[in-house]
């Protein structure tokens, strides 16, 4: 791209979301690092967001990121709609915008609409599955589904994670195939890779958030008379529920909370197993992050995981409940060979179809056919 000259990428975050927000629940460094290099190689990005604060940030993004934090304080749905035509100079001068999850797109497609700029859906994950997973109102849900109908339509380029999403909106919105993109997310191969540090001898460790989607009671129960630590990177609503679970249950367990991104590769370097027993899942970060430094991983038998993981290849895969995931990790705990093979076709894996930068070349090729 950069030999058809710079170019200026308008990026609006997901609703409601700021740097600030990022960097309070440690991921800060891990979004911020694709802008990073995305800016390197097409020119400039430039961030809408809704953070009241975020301008604090500005020397840590770096020469080629510009950020415009919000500017009103008014509810942030209001805000959205504003924003377009609050820096309406600015959008006019990009060349293409790009939302970074489906939440955001409101005011993009508002931008593309009045500015005619070509526009890049970006989804981590479907919303509307998400919140038919959790359950949520109907209304709710039927709101999302139009809103991803409209964006989907309207897009010049969709990027979606997985093969599944991507067969999803092609049936359920008769999106055209060639307008869909897949790349999965992406792991900094640099910083997540094996080190030579001490592991912790009986480790199996979780990070994520502590909520009901990720199954933590079932993990928990599954560690009894497992003679092993589990450690819990991460925080939720399920804390006290879940410590109350391991006196009941007698398990060794020791809760470390939130960890910035930057700090999780040692982290899970001193770990010797690492697990996700979750319900459902889009295309998860952690688990991509784990794979990248060598771990033997445990994954449930759901959308999402199963992606990912090949059963026995670069992981074990298991079913959710607490029996199958305490099989599944007893026998990976009695076999450090099987460990060790598993981690390194899960380091393979990673490096040649998850890395930044190669997902930096695809999106590149994806902005160059715009």
């Amino acid at each position: 791209m950069g030999c058809d000259g710079e170019k200026k990428i308008a990026v609006f975050f997901t609703h409601g979301v700021s740097l600030e927000l990022w960097d309070k629940r440690g991921m800060f460094s891990r979004e911020v690092r694709f802008y990073q290099e995305l800016a390197q190689q097409v020119g400039e990005v430039i961030f809408f967001t809704y953070g009241r604060n975020d301008k604090q940030y500005q020397e840590k993004l770096g020469a080629r990121i510009h950020l415009f934090q919000k500017q009103l304080p008014i509810p942030n749905l209001l805000y959205g709609l504003l924003l377009p035509f609050l820096f309406w100079k600015q959008i006019a001068g990009v060349d293409m915008l790009r939302i970074h999850q489906m939440a955001g797109s409101i005011p993009a497609l508002i931008a593309h609409w009045v500015f005619r700029k070509p526009l890049i859906v970006r989804c981590g994950y479907q919303w509307s599955t998400f919140l038919n997973l959790q359950n949520a109102s109907r209304i709710k849900q039927w709101i999302v589904e139009w809103i991803e109908r409209i964006s989907y339509k309207t897009a010049d380029a969709i990027i979606v994670t997985t093969q599944r999403d991507a067969r999803q909106i092609e049936d359920r919105y008769e999106i055209p195939k060639q307008k869909i993109n897949t790349i999965s997310n992406f792991v900094d191969t640099d910083l997540f890779k094996p080190l030579m540090i001490e592991k912790e001898k009986n480790s199996v460790c979780f990070v994520g958030r502590l909520e009901p989607q990720k199954n933590l009671h079932s993990l928990v129960e599954a560690m009894k008379s497992v003679d092993a630590r589990l450690v819990l990177y991460g925080e939720g609503s399920l804390r006290e529920s879940l410590e109350n679970s391991a006196r009941e249950h007698g398990v060794d367990i020791e809760f470390r909370g939130r960890i910035a991104n930057e700090m999780l590769p040692q982290a899970l370097n001193a770990c010797e197993i690492f697990i996700l027993p979750s319900f459902h899942e889009g295309n998860p970060k952690v688990l991509l992050e784990a794979m990248a430094c060598g771990l033997p991983v445990i994954g449930t038998r759901v959308e999402g995981i199963e992606s990912i993981v090949e059963h026995n290849y670069n992981g074990l895969l298991c079913a959710t409940d607490a029996n199958s995931i305490q099989q599944t990790i007893v026998s990976l705990l009695n076999d450090p060979q099987n460990q060790i093979r598993l981690g390194k076709s899960a380091r393979e894996l990673i490096l040649s179809a998850c890395s930044l930068l190669k997902a930096i070349e695809r999106e590149q090729n994806i902005m160059q056919a715009l």
